[in-house]
């Protein structure tokens, strides 16, 4: 009766205790989420909307430049975003998340609106480069954050949330920029309205974010105190919120610099960057080549995105249910191909092939923006330690942005309007991303079969040849032998034997 009465008090328990964890997951998704993605769709089309002004007439043409110049005009926005990166972000460990994101988002909102004002490259270019220092602390400070709150078998979904709208900032800054391009009769041309305007939302989300955001899920004003303690406690054994000492984190921060799994991921980052840069900023130029006038490619942008952002959600939704990373970029990445090899083997030249390469643009829209969510997904799961974890973060982000630099200038006017080299130069970077993902889950699996084979040694278990090839029956015995062991700890990190990386 004792032992009924035992079982009969843990599992009530642990029913409690998933019902409060659904409920702290469903109050992140409605209270936090949303502010975090329309602060990441505001920072987008800050970011982006010069790409809808350039076929709007803010072009090299307009500014007395060259396309070459012009190009890195709008690329060295990474430059300065690599730099100050790190530095920001440093920042927002110091100052907090809910006190350093509206100040930088009132800055990036005023410097892009100033891009209104630049009537020649060399005004472009220090807009530019400011525009990258400001908005530099966000995306890992993010990324970061929201980390905080959520699980990694739960992450992957809310960075696609992210990403998807990326894709939607551009369907809706393309709508907008539609209709404001045409505003004619003032001293302005329509694409500095462009610029003005898309500034405005940015500052008054900034005082939302001001009087709502807090450090973190301990002071989360949205979260009652019983569900705060939960949220600290269930992600503590992934690397979650806690308190270490200054030597345990200056071991993290040593960790993150030597460990090789970083630099992997920091190429496949650096080459998806390429290809989704360039859609970012030269979508509308691409579909403009297919007969569409400025104003008719401003609308034509919309379709494309809303079909990708549809494939962005289910793909990394699928990441998520099934706990996969290598098989959905995989997936992405031979959509990307297709789209890139119809793009260069079409005749960009014949009017009746325009519909046939417009579908080769939304394929590959649909297979590059795929795989950001689920490569920020994969390093971030599996990478544990906070230190560890926002320095890796942070090394990834700024040093991925030298692909974004080379992305923002692989589609030259000059190259319209089959740029074949662009369309090379994204599928390279794209096979690239197949044999680095290939061979990161390789690398992993043998981890992840070591690890479980110690632990088999270590509590003595028999096993054959037949268990040893059987990865799944062989993770399930190991992983039952240290149930009720630690699965993680702030000085060896992801390096835990007890550990296992998704793949």
């Amino acid at each position: 009766m004792v032992e009924e009465r035992h079982e009969n008090d843990a599992h009530e328990e642990a029913s409690y205790d998933k019902a409060l964890e659904r409920r702290i997951v469903r109050k992140c998704d409605i209270y936090m989420l949303p502010i975090l993605t329309i602060i990441y769709l505001l920072g987008v089309v800050d970011r982006n909307n010069v790409g809808n002004a350039t076929i709007a007439g803010f072009d090299y043409k307009y500014l007395n430049t060259t396309p070459e110049l012009y190009n890195f005009a709008i690329a060295i926005y990474f430059i300065s975003y690599m730099i100050f990166e790190i530095p920001s972000n440093l920042v927002t460990k110091v100052l907090g998340f809910h006190i350093w994101l509206p100040i930088i988002m009132v800055c990036w909102a005023f410097i892009s609106m100033a891009q209104a004002l630049c009537t020649n490259v060399q005004h472009l270019l220090i807009v530019r480069f400011l525009l990258g220092m400001a908005e530099a602390g966000f995306p890992p400070s993010v990324i970061g954050y929201v980390s905080l709150f959520y699980a990694r078998n739960e992450l992957t979904l809310r960075y696609a949330i992210f990403m998807a709208l990326v894709t939607i900032a551009g369907a809706l800054s393309a709508i907008a920029a539609f209709f404001i391009v045409q505003i004619s009769g003032t001293p302005f041309h329509g694409f500095q309205w462009l610029f003005i305007i898309e500034g405005i939302p940015t500052i008054l989300t900034a005082i939302v974010v001001a009087l709502f955001m807090t450090r973190g899920p301990g002071d989360a004003r949205f979260l009652t105190s019983e569900e705060r303690k939960f949220v600290i406690e269930r992600l503590r054994p992934e690397g979650g919120p806690t308190e270490i000492d200054c030597n345990t984190a200056k071991a993290q921060i040593k960790l993150a610099f030597t460990d090789v799994q970083v630099y992997v991921y920091l190429l496949m980052l650096f080459c998806a960057s390429i290809t989704f840069n360039a859609l970012n900023f030269f979508l509308p130029t691409l579909i403009k080549q297919l007969g569409y006038t400025s104003v008719q490619a401003q609308l034509m942008v919309v379709p494309t995105l809303l079909i990708a952002t549809a494939c962005v959600t289910f793909n990394s939704w699928a990441s998520d249910r099934y706990q996969t990373r290598a098989w959905n970029l995989m997936i992405a990445h031979i959509i990307s191909i297709i789209g890139l090899i119809g793009m260069i083997a079409t005749d960009a030249k014949n009017p009746s092939l325009y519909p046939l390469r417009y579908f080769f643009t939304v394929i590959l829209a649909c297979g590059s923006y795929s795989v950001i969510p689920i490569c920020y997904s994969w390093f971030s799961c599996n990478t544990l330690g906070q230190y560890k974890r926002n320095v890796s973060v942070a090394i990834i982000l700024s040093l991925a942005n030298f692909g974004a630099v080379i992305g923002v200038q692989i589609y030259p006017a000059t190259d319209a309007p089959a740029f074949i080299n662009g369309n090379v130069i994204c599928l390279s970077a794209v096979l690239a991303q197949v044999i680095l993902v290939i061979g990161m889950k390789l690398y992993l699996d043998s981890l992840n079969k070591k690890r479980d084979l110690a632990i088999l040694a270590k509590h003595n278990y028999k096993y054959d040849c037949e268990l040893k090839n059987n990865k799944k029956r062989l993770r399930e015995i190991a992983m039952k032998l240290v149930e009720n062991e630690p699965k993680f700890d702030e000085v060896l990190c992801d390096r835990h034997p007890n550990w296992r990386y998704i793949t």
